[in-house]
């Protein structure tokens, strides 16, 4: 793994960099709808391109897909455990029956990202599952194809990971849309039936998630099928039949946290028209609870458990670092070497080193219990330039790579790459993912 870091340095004057850094984020702010381009008064859109060796490509398009092999077969056994295990794995009582009797979708996730880390003794590491709402779309397909352009001037030997990854992303999603749900106890319909109306709910505030569902809207209608985009506040029910906009809908996905849904008072409404299968979910409560770092924590416990192949076992064991449930843990336990996180933290937020916990942090995380420790990964750092806050200079330093893994329709589909510290936040900067030609 290397970065494009040193040969733009040696191409671009300082101020010729940070001319293009300017341009890069304005274009993906005016066409691509990236419109939070700059994150706290810094770029995120980064001139440049992690390259991944030809191994190190094909090692992780194969590990994303048996850890979509495994996390499928973790969710089939999980929604069987008891009740007290779903608890110790925070999943709300309120919600037990559903997850357990909603219809299954044709995959875990239409779309998914595993977030990988490859470590100095060059093992690839997955750090978590984004399962339910991973984000990355028009960076992968607009931002990246733009960039790649000036990129390969600079070093002709490297390609795109895929090319084709909108049309993986949308193939994905309309196999999922045209699954129809088979509720429980009742019989599949008969005959032809109508291509759904898919509608895509999100939190209109958060401008970058609805340009992420309206780009997805749009490359659904290239398929011929009709889409809708709407907020929560223009979501209800009417007659058994939801409706966003005034239309009525057959399938949703939603780029809106469940969290965020469950305190809605159509909520109940949502759940119970997908238990009767009046509307297809293309992100379901299995998909969204499979994002809980907590699986990973019942994975690595059963780590030589039959339910995986050996392969399976292999892999958990070598490339899913140690993750415990906190509140098995000892109150004495050495967390030095770990990382701690919340089962749903999102962008390094409750993310926290074990090196620099207190105490008394520790007792707290045990207390709140929705915590696991993760052993620390010595994540492989690589060069990487940056404009200074007067955007006058460029600096040149160390960074660690994020790389997110897509799974789509169950297979891998390239890579979205965010880089920054060693602890992945909202500071870090999307960079592209390439690979070296053969």
């Amino acid at each position: 793994m290397r970065s494009l870091a040193q040969q733009l340095h040696h191409r671009y004057s300082p101020r010729r960099f940070c001319a293009m850094v300017r341009i890069l984020n304005e274009h993906a702010s005016l066409h691509d709808g990236l419109f939070e381009s700059n994150v706290y008064g810094r770029p995120y859109v980064s001139f440049g391109g992690l390259v991944l060796s030809q191994a190190e490509r094909t090692e992780l398009a194969d590990l994303t897909n048996i850890f979509n092999d495994i996390y499928t077969t973790a969710m089939a056994a999980i929604v069987r455990e008891s009740s007290a295990t779903l608890r110790s794995l925070g999943w709300p009582e309120n919600l037990e029956h559903t997850l357990r009797r909603e219809p299954l979708n044709r995959f875990l996730t239409p779309l998914g990202r595993f977030d990988f880390a490859l470590d100095t003794a060059g093992v690839w590491r997955l750090m978590e599952f984004n399962s339910d709402t991973p984000s990355g779309a028009q960076e992968v397909t607009q931002v990246e194809e733009r960039q790649f352009r000036y990129l390969h001037r600079i070093d002709a030997r490297v390609e795109r990971l895929n090319p084709a990854i909108e049309t993986s992303m949308r193939q994905a999603l309309v196999d999922e849309a045209l699954f129809a749900p088979q509720p429980e106890n009742v019989p599949p319909s008969e005959g032809p039936s109508l291509l759904p109306r898919v509608g895509f709910l999100v939190q209109g505030r958060h401008l970058t998630d609805l340009a992420q569902v309206t780009y997805y809207a749009g490359i659904l209608k290239k398929a011929g099928l009709e889409t809708i985009v709407s907020d929560i506040s223009n979501f209800n029910l009417l007659g058994g039949q939801i409706y966003l906009l005034g239309q009525p809908v057959d399938a949703i996905y939603r780029l809106f946290p469940v969290e965020n849904l469950s305190v809605e008072p159509i909520f109940a409404a949502f759940l119970q028209s997908t238990l009767n299968g009046w509307l297809k979910s293309l992100n379901n409560l299995r998909g969204f609870f499979a994002q809980s770092k907590a699986i990973m924590a019942w994975i690595w416990q059963n780590r030589e458990n039959p339910v995986f192949t050996g392969r399976e076992q292999a892999v958990i064991a070598r490339h899913l670092p140690e993750t415990y449930l906190v509140e098995t843990l000892p109150e004495d336990f050495d967390y030095s070497s770990y990382i701690v996180k919340e089962f749903y933290g999102r962008e390094g937020s409750e993310v926290y080193n074990g090196a620099d916990l207190s105490q008394e942090g520790w007792l707290q995380c045990r207390e709140w219990r929705t915590f696991v420790a993760q052993k620390r990964i010595d994540i492989a750092p690589v060069e990487h330039l940056l404009p200074d806050e007067e955007w006058q200079k460029v600096l040149l330093v160390e960074a660690f790579p994020c790389v997110g893994s897509y799974i789509m329709g169950g297979k891998w589909a390239g890579c979205y790459t965010r880089i920054g510290g060693r602890i992945t936040d909202s500071f870090a900067q999307f960079i592209p993912t390439l690979t070296e030609t053969e």
